[in-house]
């Protein structure tokens, strides 16, 4: 059975979403996704910046892929909701 972890995201943009920016967060590695939502409005109301716009997602990860590397992409849609994707980094090794 897989255990499964979260990490939060914030991301600051210009009133017209056309320049967003991640705004680091002090725990962004949660034990779960309902531990992340319920710090998830704390978090967007203390974040320290001065963008007209913060949104924030909390983005549920298989625990083995935080001890690995991994690739997150994200994006803010027309209806300013943050979509996030996470996909793992795989280390191919050739050998002879």
């Amino acid at each position: 059975m897989e255990q499964l972890a979260a990490f939060m995201l914030l991301v600051g943009c210009s009133p017209d979403a056309a320049t967003c920016t991640e705004i680091p967060v002090p725990t962004p590695i949660y034990q779960s996704a309902e531990a992340c939502q319920r710090d998830l409005p704390l978090q967007m109301r203390l974040s320290s910046t001065f963008d007209a716009k913060v949104v924030g997602t909390c983005q549920s990860v298989d625990a083995a892929l935080l001890d690995g590397s991994a690739t997150v992409d994200w994006t803010i849609t027309r209806a300013g909701t943050l979509q996030v994707a996470v996909t793992p980094e795989s280390n191919l090794v050739a050998s002879r």
